[in-house]
């Protein structure tokens, strides 16, 4: 083509794209437009076919809107899909013109098979772009039934067509949205309008800065002033002139606060009175700012009028309640006053009846323990008598008999300081089927022939660490409970187990450590506890019996000297059925099987104890196992031998001493010199706490229970 030609036609281009732009700037008619576009575009290029196609909401999706050239049919129904691969989804993913000079050797895309069926060889389509931030509106394609070779004036002269068609779709857009909400707003205005003269309420419209644009046919019905006189501030002159500052103030805030809400007094026209009312406005925007109010003023003088009302029964409420409150804080003192006497009495008499109870157990004890010092005062006198009468041979007799009077005796001190769980305890490991089986003919003598015994034991290998003693005592105790417990007989069954207990099972008992136990359980088939009486059951004082048949202190003594060893005391009752009680004693994991045997002689022993004639015997036991003895009666005393270059081995001191030093006292200063000298105190009764970290022999013991002590911390 010479220059001349392709001149006259950009010229000729020049010339459709005016012509289409005056089209574009005139018509309203979309469809008009749209197809006017295709035939002009036809024209200028010299194709045979041109079509405008829209993209759907889908995104994917073009229906050919618009087009010139075509069979019938295809204008208005046709589509094609924007894939990957076509003409149309290049030209929408990359905004650049797609050309296919011949379609039936084109490699790049593929074709929808309308095009084809109407022998289109060639094309060339580029986007019609859509508004601002909006998504294109679909893609104009020139078609020619020829093969061609579109040229690059073309393809520009073809988006700029398209930019123009764009600018013509988009102004159509939103003249058509301008017209839907202009419409839209008649009808809003009119709904409110209709509904503002529904309600009771005075509506109104303001401009952002209070002047008034509207006001319902009740505001000016109620108000006697005319819809024209109440424009601008003009319906100030209906509000009360004490309350027109205050309404002022709340129109200059509310650009701020953006909310609108006073409470003034509107003059009603028809007898020219004030009323209350409660006038409220929501702000109207455009673009994030207020442009106007939308407001009502509603009726509250009848509030006003309850609300003062109200404010006045207040305060006469709040006089009455507070004279109320001071008459019952009067009664409530009284009771309180009551309450505390009252309790102060029921000290007094619990305190009274435990006096009452510590005399008949003080009574029964001085009985028992008389008849006790009975028994060795009498052998003692006797074994003079025989050995004034030069009959040695039968002295050994009363001995022995002296001696089971003193252990008995110091068995009935252990049991009172029981009750306490203050007694000084000599546990080792012991068979609880051992126990058991050494006080079977006792405890059957105990219940008498209408009770059953039976002995269900597990011949376990494990060892409890309790106080034989004090087991023997708590099993005799525990039987004789169960007996008073079936009145017409029954069976008594003496068990024990060996278990394992958890963490969980012992969170009841404090300082209880999980691990091995060795259980021994008092089975009755007696009256069983109720609930009440099983939860008072340990209680000091606490008894069932009838006066004068117990002082309520058994199963006290028993649960003191269980959990001083580091036992549990476990309860199973049924009301009707009888009694379980269980006692659960630490098993350590390996027994102590270690003897003490022997005697050391050379040895020097600190002997400190004020009682003279418990000094005397001690320290001549002691030289009967060939060891030397220094005595003192007091801890001053012993510091005093020491001081005087006394030396010895081991020192064995009373806890209780005069002149201002105790036991432990006396120890603690002897090892701050001599720290390797080994310590032994004795006591009749210490609390265990305080001689925790030493060795202790309780009074009264056997001279071999000594000596064996004795051994053993020379061998250490």
């Amino acid at each position: 083509m010479s220059t001349v030609d392709r001149e006259a036609v950009l010229v000729h281009q020049q010339a459709v794209l005016a012509k289409f732009g005056e089209l574009a700037l005139r018509s309203d008619d979309l469809d008009e437009i749209l197809t006017e576009a295709c035939r002009l575009v036809g024209e200028a290029l010299r194709t045979d076919m041109a079509k405008v196609m829209e993209l759907q909401d889908d995104g994917t999706t073009l229906l050919v809107r618009a087009g010139v050239g075509w069979p019938p049919g295809v204008v208005g129904h046709a589509t094609a899909k924007a894939e990957s691969g076509s003409s149309e989804g290049y030209a929408l993913q990359t905004g650049e013109p797609a050309v296919s000079r011949d379609i039936a050797t084109e490699k790049r895309f593929r074709y929808p098979q309308f095009i084809v069926d109407a022998g289109v060889k060639a094309l060339v389509n580029v986007v019609i772009l859509g508004g601002k931030g909006r998504c294109p509106y679909g893609i104009l394609q020139v078609d020619s039934l020829e093969p061609r070779d579109f040229s690059r004036p073309d393809t520009e002269f073809l988006r700029s067509y398209a930019n123009l068609l764009a600018a013509a779709v988009e102004r159509l857009r939103i003249a058509a949205e301008t017209r839907r909400h202009a419409i839209s707003l008649r009808e809003s205005e009119e709904r409110y309008r209709t509904l503002a003269t529904q309600i009771p309420q005075l509506v109104f419209t303001s401009s952002s800065s209070g002047e008034r644009t509207w006001g319902s046919p009740q505001w000016v019905e109620y108000s006697g002033i005319p819809e024209k006189d109440s424009l601008g501030l003009g319906w100030l002159a209906a509000i009360h002139p004490d309350d027109r500052p205050a309404t002022m103030a709340a129109w200059a805030a509310c650009e701020t606060t953006g909310e609108f809400s006073v409470e003034h007094r509107i003059r009603r026209a028809v007898d020219q009175t004030y009323r209350w009312f409660q006038s409220r406005a929501t702000p109207v925007r455009a673009e994030g700012r207020i442009v106007g109010w939308l407001g009502t003023s509603t009726d509250v003088e009848d509030q006003a009028r309850v609300r003062k009302a109200l404010e006045r029964s207040g305060e006469e409420l709040e006089a009455r309640v507070l004279e109320r409150t001071a008459e019952l804080q009067a009664a409530l003192d009284t009771l309180h006053r009551e309450s505390r006497e009252r309790s102060r009495a029921e000290e007094r008499l619990r305190h009274s009846e435990k006096l009452k109870a510590i005399g008949q157990l003080t009574g029964g004890i001085a009985h028992d323990f008389n008849n006790m010092l009975q028994a060795i005062i009498g052998c003692l006198s006797m074994i003079r008598v025989r050995l004034q009468q030069g009959r040695p041979t039968e002295v050994m007799g009363l001995v022995e008999r002296a001696e089971r009077g003193a252990v008995r005796a110091a068995a009935l001190t252990h049991r009172l300081l029981a009750f306490g769980r203050q007694q000084t305890l000599e546990p080792r490991l012991v068979s609880l089927d051992t126990i058991a089986r050494d006080m079977e003919d006792m405890i059957r003598r105990a219940v008498g022939a209408s009770i059953n015994v039976e002995l269900n034991l597990s011949d376990g290998k494990w060892l409890a660490m309790c106080d034989p003693s004090q087991m023997e005592s708590a099993l005799l105790n525990l039987c004789v409970n169960a007996r008073d417990a079936m009145p017409n007989g029954g069976w008594l069954t003496i068990s024990t187990t060996e278990m394992v207990l958890a963490e969980a099972e012992l969170s009841l008992f404090e300082d209880a450590q999980p691990g091995r136990y060795c259980c021994i359980a008092v089975s009755d088939t007696g009256v069983g506890m109720s609930p009440e009486v099983l939860s008072k059951a340990f209680e000091p004082f606490f008894t069932t019996k009838p006066a004068g048949q117990g002082v309520g202190l058994g199963l006290s003594q028993i649960y003191g000297y269980v959990r001083q060893s580091g036992g549990i005391v476990q309860v199973d009752t049924v009301p009707g059925k009888g009694t379980t009680v269980r006692l659960c004693m630490p098993a350590p994991a390996e027994r102590d099987d270690n003897e003490v045997s022997g005697r050391d002689t050379g040895k020097t022993i600190m002997l400190v104890e004020d009682e003279e004639i418990v000094r005397e015997v001690t320290a001549e036991q002691l030289r009967e196992q060939g060891y030397r003895v220094l005595e003192a009666d007091s801890g001053p005393a012993a510091l005093r031998l020491l001081n005087a270059g006394a030396r010895f081995d081991l020192l064995i001191s009373d806890v209780a001493l005069p002149g201002g030093m105790n036991g432990r006292e006396v120890a603690d200063a002897i090892k701050a010199r001599y720290a390797d000298i080994p310590v032994i105190l004795v006591t009749g009764y210490a609390p265990g706490d305080a001689l925790s970290d030493m060795e202790v022999i309780r009074k009264p013991f056997p001279p071999e229970v000594l000596a064996e002590h004795v051994r053993a911390k020379f061998e250490d």
